[in-house]
């Protein structure tokens, strides 16, 4: 769960009327000053006390910061706009700010030319593959998932 060091606020899910109604959680500047730079800061969010989960501390615009909070993460704690919530942050001190599927792990380990390309994309697409690969439901689909995104990456 939360270390200790992990800042906790209340917050209400809200949704943006643009940017297909995507939900969120607004973070109160005080604790978003705590970790902001001129950019998204890859951060670990605690819900309820209950979900947690990898995340981006994001600039709204106007100076204000959010958490964006999809709907499986919704669904689990079965929650909607509107309702009130307890969380908890902080940094994500993990290599690629999300969790490494272990299939894409091991393919990683033995593959060396795709090792090498994996590691050259930007971070975001490197946790774009992982989220991918992490979503299939069963092991043969994550590994199939895995050599797939890999070996595109290798013909490029």
């Amino acid at each position: 769960m939360a270390p200790n060091d992990a800042i906790h606020f209340e917050s209400v899910i809200d949704r943006f009327v643009h940017q297909n109604g995507m939900h969120f959680i607004d973070v109160p500047d005080g604790v978003a000053q705590l970790f902001v730079s001129t950019t998204s800061v890859r951060m670990m969010c605690l819900l309820n006390g209950k979900v947690e989960f990898h995340c981006a501390l994001r600039p709204k615009g106007n100076g204000t910061f959010y958490i964006s909070v999809g709907t499986p993460i919704r669904q689990q704690l079965k929650i909607r706009s509107g309702d009130k919530i307890q969380a908890a942050i902080w940094k994500d001190d993990s290599e690629y700010g999300r969790k490494m599927p272990e299939e894409l792990q091991e393919l990683l380990a033995i593959d060396e030319e795709g090792n090498r390309c994996f590691q050259a994309l930007k971070s975001s697409d490197q946790r774009a593959i992982m989220y991918y690969v992490d979503g299939a439901k069963n092991s043969q689909i994550r590994i199939d998932r895995a050599i797939k995104m890999i070996d595109r990456f290798k013909k490029k």
